[in-house]
């Protein structure tokens, strides 16, 4: 059955500051980034339950809808529910909840009704109580007839606790989710109700996972696009900005390395390199991250791969070995692009090492050569480096492609 979702934003913060759902998270509205948390877990459509619409929503739906988000506006719960089909799967948020993205996909994997749980081992918090030994996580997933049907008898109640009552009384099943275990992520739930929770969820919201991506991103680039995703995360800067900054100047750099000038072109791709990680961070912290080998990034990279053959044929001019190691060393580094393309084929466990080379590793390790005025032998160092980065990757495909049955 088709996947839905029902997100309220109804409640009034705590500390008088709005609606809950209009609470900043990671630079964005609340509602937002449950409605992204949907759109990922599978949801074809949203339902945003939102009584009257503050100015500051209008955009979040318009930067929904922008990215292919299919959003509703209900102004009743009479009117939201007569949105879905009574067969149709609808995973609901109750105001301010939020799960990681493991917990809801293990949510919206069991049959309806079911219902996010925490018992008493998890952190304390406003979760509605259960019975004795579990509180709801606010997340749910019911059938449109159950939601239908809980509304038509609402009168005064609460619609979530309501709901939460009927799924009870039908034996929903409840995904335990207090120790996070096996989900990887910095939180099991969170309910924000007031702004001080909003900038806690924020801070979860860093822990964001690298594991995929190359090592100067992780040890390098990463912390630094951190201190300044911390500065920029709440202005009207959208991440793509910055990395078409990043492939600007490594298109300024190309004709630069091609003349000769170096030390200007270096400065200009590290500086590059640290907008493509500071954009690509905060996409993630709102829930807009592509894959790393988007084609932003792939962008970028074929530019680098031209400023080194730039500047190997400029170098060539005083040794032609200069030109071979440059293009030895951009075809080891496709043919490598292409074995990791395949190694993540066969699945998330199929990863490449960490420490194989991208063109930032390149880059990095070029660079105390080029400080040193030893450039034919920082060529070298690139292709050697390539070349055990190809054959690691090699090596990690055969072995996964051996173990698949």
């Amino acid at each position: 059955m088709a996947l839905a979702a029902l997100i309220s934003a109804i409640r009034d913060a705590e500390d008088g500051s709005g609606l809950v759902g209009t609470l900043p998270v990671a630079g964005r509205a609340l509602i937002e980034r449950q409605a992204r948390l949907a759109a990922q877990a599978g949801a074809e459509r949203i339902v945003l339950l939102i009584e009257r619409l503050p100015a500051g929503l209008t955009g979040a739906i318009d930067r929904l809808r922008r990215d292919g988000i299919v959003i509703d506006v209900a102004r009743s719960a009479g009117d939201a529910a007569d949105r879905f089909h009574p067969d149709e799967r609808v995973l609901v948020f109750a105001d301010g909840a939020m799960a990681g993205a493991g917990a809801i996909g293990r949510l919206v994997g069991s049959t309806a009704p079911a219902l996010l749980t925490l018992s008493e081992a998890a952190p304390p918090g406003a979760f509605e109580r259960i019975d004795a030994a579990a509180r709801w996580a606010g997340l749910a997933l019911v059938s449109g007839d159950m939601l239908r049907k809980t509304v038509a008898m609402l009168g005064d109640w609460d619609l979530h606790s309501t709901l939460l009552r009927r799924a009870v009384g039908a034996s929903a099943r409840r995904i335990d989710i207090a120790d996070g275990a096996g989900l990887l992520e910095p939180y099991a739930a969170m309910l924000v109700r007031s702004r001080g929770g909003a900038r806690a969820a924020t801070e979860a919201a860093f822990a964001v996972d690298r594991d995929g991506e190359g090592w100067p991103a992780r040890l390098i680039y990463g912390p630094i696009a951190r201190l300044l995703g911390g500065l920029i995360l709440d202005r009207p800067l959208e991440s793509r900005w910055l990395r078409w900054a990043s492939i600007g100047a490594a298109a300024i750099a190309v004709p630069m390395l091609v003349r000769g000038w170096l030390a200007a072109a270096l400065l200009l791709l590290i500086a590059g390199a640290l907008l493509d990680a500071t954009g690509r961070l905060l996409a993630a912290l709102r829930l807009t991250r592509a894959s790393i080998e988007d084609r932003l990034s792939i962008a970028r990279a074929g530019l680098m791969a031209i400023g080194l053959l730039g500047f190997a044929w400029h170098r060539m001019q005083g040794d032609p070995t200069a030109l071979v190691l440059g293009v030895a060393t951009v075809a080891v580094v496709l043919a490598e692009a292409r074995e990791r393309m395949a190694l993540r084929l066969l699945g998330a466990g199929a990863r490449p090492p960490g420490w194989i080379a991208d063109v930032d590793a390149l880059l990095l390790l070029f660079l105390p050569f080029a400080l040193a005025q030893q450039t034919l032998a920082g060529l070298a160092a690139l292709g050697v480096y390539a070349a055990a980065s190809f054959a690691a990757v090699q090596h990690r495909l055969l072995a996964c492609a051996r173990a698949t049955p």
